[in-house]
């Protein structure tokens, strides 16, 4: 199965979220910021990484897992992923999409506003991980949720 974690900029909660899913990160337990710092794509997506799928890595179940950042295209991109994934497979058994960025706070929003967008990330960055850190129970259900979904399909490899 091909999960594709997504929000807004592809580079904190659809990050953290994958990170999660991957064991990168503990779901029983808050990471320190320092944890959530050194995931190799964590705040780091840039204006040309935007729209595109990256993979993250194959979880225990043989399930490839990718993150996207697609703006405000939500209605767009998301309806065109399934639409492709149709065409070539038949149907879209073996796609799972999850948004996570309801779980974005106003801290996230911020520092991603200011490490991303006005490229001040050293200013910008623990704002970000103040707010993902609040937010990390919140991301936890969601790659729960994912995983229960996602773990007896043992479908697609990269």
């Amino acid at each position: 199965m091909i999960v594709i974690y997504y929000d807004y900029g592809g580079t904190h909660t659809s990050v953290v979220a994958s990170a999660i899913h991957l064991g990168k990160l503990n779901p029983a337990q808050v990471p320190d910021g320092k944890d959530i710092i050194r995931l190799p794509l964590f705040d780091s997506i840039t204006q040309n990484d935007l729209g595109h799928i990256i993979y993250n890595g194959t979880d225990e179940y043989g399930n490839n897992i990718y993150t996207l950042g697609i703006k405000n295209a939500k209605d767009l991109v998301m309806p065109a992923i399934s639409d492709m994934y149709k065409a070539i497979f038949g149907n879209t058994n073996g796609l799972y999409l999850a948004d996570v960025s309801a779980t974005t706070n106003f801290f996230m929003k911020l520092g991603g506003l200011i490490s991303r967008g006005l490229r001040i990330q050293p200013l910008g960055l623990p704002i970000v991980v103040y707010g993902t850190r609040k937010a990390y129970p919140d991301i936890v259900r969601i790659v729960q949720n994912t995983k229960n979904t996602v773990k007896d399909f043992g479908g697609i490899q990269k």
